[in-house]
């Protein structure tokens, strides 16, 4: 945004015209003009920092903002010119978001789940942030038949019970497309209610966030199906308007920075090693679903990108694919 142009530059300004005389009127309106983006340039000069917005998190979300946050400021720490985060003023629902970022409006960045339609509409940075984990999935059920099984359910079963998903969550139709039988809802909160109140079966929640879900409404009667998991490639990318080049190539060369020197890995244990033990993956059977919105640019053949369960379980007992 142009620093608006402040009474004292126009006096100034003013002042120097008539010093100048007639002959220089053309050349003081050129300057005119351009004077906001000197301005700017030198205030970002003397601040050292540009400023960067996105979604604030709302009080349902604000666990799950913590670690692509701190991934943000630790990849735009890596870059220059300095950067600053600042949340948005409101708290927006993902649709909302989306079509904010797309017109360049109230928010410059934001993480998500990708789908080739979101990196159509956006500018997406091809480095999955949890990666892939978020496509690793868990069941939240009020049946006490289900979270106090013995055994893993079969895909037959899972396919065959009322899951809930959010009404523009990619894993609605990704889960859809692979036979479930999905029911959504505009509310994240109210999704939980339709769990508690035993208006569907399960609700598939990734293993990076079921855990702080889980604390938030067990006394609701919500429990973790113990011994099943699905898995379908996926990723969150941070996301910029489509014009905004610059940030994207900063944001993403402060990540190829961090997966160079071991930051980004680091902060990803220190974030999910506890996540990944509570999960129990061993224990749990995995069925491998499909991903049919995944695009063509999705960078799979990066093996540093992508958590791997065998590279996990080295030295101990594999989970079990199905």
């Amino acid at each position: 945004m142009l620093a608006p142009l402040k009474r004292r530059d126009l006096k100034m300004s003013r002042i120097r015209l008539h010093t100048f005389g007639k002959g220089w009127s053309i050349g003081f309106l050129i300057a005119l003009f351009t004077l906001p983006l000197s301005v700017v340039a030198q205030e970002e000069a003397v601040s050292g920092s540009i400023e960067v917005r996105y979604p604030s998190a709302g009080k349902n979300f604000e666990r799950h903002h913590e670690y692509p946050l701190a991934l943000l400021k630790l990849a735009l720490a890596k870059v220059k010119p300095n950067y600053t985060l600042q949340p948005s003023d409101d708290f927006m629902q993902q649709g909302r978001a989306l079509k904010q970022l797309s017109l360049q409006q109230d928010i410059d960045v934001m993480w998500t789940m990708t789908s080739a339609e979101r990196e159509n509409m956006l500018r997406p940075v091809f480095i999955p942030i949890y990666r892939g984990l978020i496509g690793w999935r868990v069941f939240l059920s009020a049946r006490p038949h289900i979270v106090s099984r013995k055994e893993a359910l079969s895909l037959e079963a899972l396919k065959g019970l009322a899951s809930i998903q959010g009404h523009d969550w990619p894993d609605t139709e990704i889960l859809r497309r692979n036979g479930f039988q999905v029911y959504d809802s505009p509310s994240y909160a109210g999704l939980f209610e339709m769990i508690a109140l035993g208006r569907a079966d399960l609700f598939p929640r990734s293993i990076i966030e079921v855990w702080d879900e889980l604390e938030q409404f067990k006394n609701k009667g919500v429990g973790l199906e113990p011994y099943t998991l699905i898995r379908y490639p996926s990723a969150s990318y941070y996301f910029v308007a489509p014009e905004n080049k610059t940030l994207a190539l900063a944001i993403e060369k402060g990540l190829r920075i961090a997966l160079e020197d071991g930051s980004f890995q680091s902060l990803f244990k220190q974030h999910f090693d506890a996540v990944l033990s509570k999960t129990r993956l061993a224990e749990r059977t995995i069925y491998q679903l499909e991903n049919p919105l995944m695009s063509k640019d999705t960078p799979l053949v990066d093996e540093q990108l992508w958590f791997s369960a065998a590279s996990y379980f080295e030295g101990g007992v594999a989970p079990r694919d199905e």
